[in-house]
């Protein structure tokens, strides 16, 4: 254990190994070192891999942006890149520790990347800090990749509220993600050594070898932005009359020239149109406007750090500072624009009675779907049916009931139904193969 202040014990940070940990740690040299009140590191020698872990305290988020706390954050945040930036870039980098940082909803859609879906709180600026530390290292929170009851996910509760917030976090290297199978927080160890915080404990089961996934031939994934180019769509309705002329024969049969036709639309559509596979799908409201504010705010980042103790610092800080505020209100006034949009659509198809289109916009801005487990389902006297059997026992019997009805239908009604008639030209039109013409009108349609 660490501990610098000698007389107000305020800080510490420690490091514990068990038996098995400490002579992988004793055999490969022993290495560790105590950078600061905060911060300590030390070093597991494994082959093939080497494991850095660094525990972690920093400050608390500062409190109506008082300037001490706020140069206390990034203050911590540059020994802790400092210190990062010694470790070999082979290594597993684990942090773990109190980051006293709050993740929201908010830096899952705009830095999708470095944290998941799982969050329990809003961002406050020490969160912002660790996103921008995280995505400038190519790190991952990984508390937020996994799926966990709110009581396993918050770790500490304010003494104010009596609300519970996720506070400690693990991150690790981003090509190591898939090597921590598992972060969650336990209750009852937290009353054993007398702290406020709930312990977190992070699975890890280190992976040598990449798992690929065999990948099955689906159906082609097309750019839509691609689609709307319009010197892209001409090149394609070119190539694709020019394999018509040069491949076509008159000796093809229909169905040879109708594969032979959809082949060449893939081939030039795979060619001209194809989504790159690295693009990931991101939410209907992000626009490119506010990627480009996203990826000048983390240069503005980097160039801060990089002017750390220079007479330029204040001018990059304040730089980033801005940044950070224009995302959120970005963000903010295109959120509110996009369920606006949304509302209206959902508007006007109901007046149109287009119910499905109505639905279907209410089910996007809702996100999910509804689970018929959790459906309640009522026999015919009015009783909760809740065992799986009795409930499909009471489907079965309300489609037999509604769609096997006893009709009576007098047989002289149905013969004088006169048969339809039809044209004999229009009879001969329909019958007449459909000429190349036809076919592109209604593949248009």
């Amino acid at each position: 254990m660490y501990q610098s202040e000698k007389t107000k014990r305020a800080h510490g940070v420690a490091v514990c190994l068990d038996q098995s940990a400490a002579k992988v740690w004793n055999a490969s040299g022993s290495a560790w070192e105590a950078v600061s009140s905060r911060i300590l590191t030390v070093r597991l020698g494994r082959k093939p891999i080497n494991i850095t872990v660094t525990a972690v305290y920093a400050p608390v988020n500062p409190a109506n942006g008082q300037k001490s706390e706020v140069e206390a954050s990034e203050d911590f945040y540059k020994c802790l890149q400092e210190t990062i930036d010694k470790v070999q870039k082979q290594d597993m980098v684990l942090i773990m520790g109190d980051f006293n940082a709050r993740l929201g909803q908010q830096q899952n859609l705009t830095a999708g990347e470095v944290v998941g879906r799982h969050t329990v709180d809003v961002e406050n600026l020490n969160g912002e800090l660790l996103v921008d530390f995280c995505s400038i290292n190519n790190m991952v929170v990984t508390n937020t990749f996994f799926e966990h009851k709110p009581v396993h996910q918050t770790s500490w509760m304010h003494p104010g509220t009596k609300e519970w917030h996720m506070l400690d976090y693990t991150l690790v290297n981003r090509k190591f993600r898939t090597s921590v199978h598992d972060v969650r927080a336990y209750r009852a160890a937290g009353g054993a050594i007398g702290t406020d915080h709930h312990l977190m404990r992070t699975k890890v089961r280190i992976h040598l070898k990449c798992r690929q996934k065999k990948k099955k031939n689906g159906r082609l994934k097309l750019d839509p932005k691609k689609l709307q180019n319009q010197s892209l769509t001409k090149c394609f309705e070119d190539e694709v009359e020019e394999k018509r002329k040069t491949e076509y024969s008159n000796d093809m049969s229909l169905d040879e020239k109708y594969a032979n036709f959809v082949k060449y639309v893939r081939e030039c559509a795979n060619k001209l149109f194809q989504s790159d596979d690295n693009t990931k799908p991101r939410k209907p409201w992000l626009t490119d406007e506010i990627l480009d504010i996203v990826k000048q705010k983390a240069s503005a980042f980097l160039n801060w750090q990089n002017h750390r103790g220079l007479v330029l610092e204040h001018k990059f800080r304040n730089s980033y500072r801005a940044l950070t505020k224009l995302v959120k209100r970005k963000v903010e006034e295109r959120q509110n624009s996009y369920w606006e949009e949304i509302s209206l659509e959902i508007e006007n198809a109901v007046k149109q009675n287009d119910p499905a289109t109505a639905y279907a916009l209410i089910r996007r801005l809702r996100g999910g779907k509804n689970s018929v487990e959790c459906m309640p389902i009522q026999d015919k006297d009015g009783n909760l049916l809740t065992a799986t059997n009795d409930r499909l026992e009471r489907w079965k019997e309300y489609f037999c009931e509604m769609l096997n009805v006893h009709t009576v239908v007098d047989p002289r009604l149905l013969e004088a139904i006169p048969l339809p008639s039809i044209d004999p030209v229009e009879e001969a039109r329909q019958d007449k193969v459909p000429d190349l013409k036809e076919v592109m009108d209604a593949i248009k349609q």
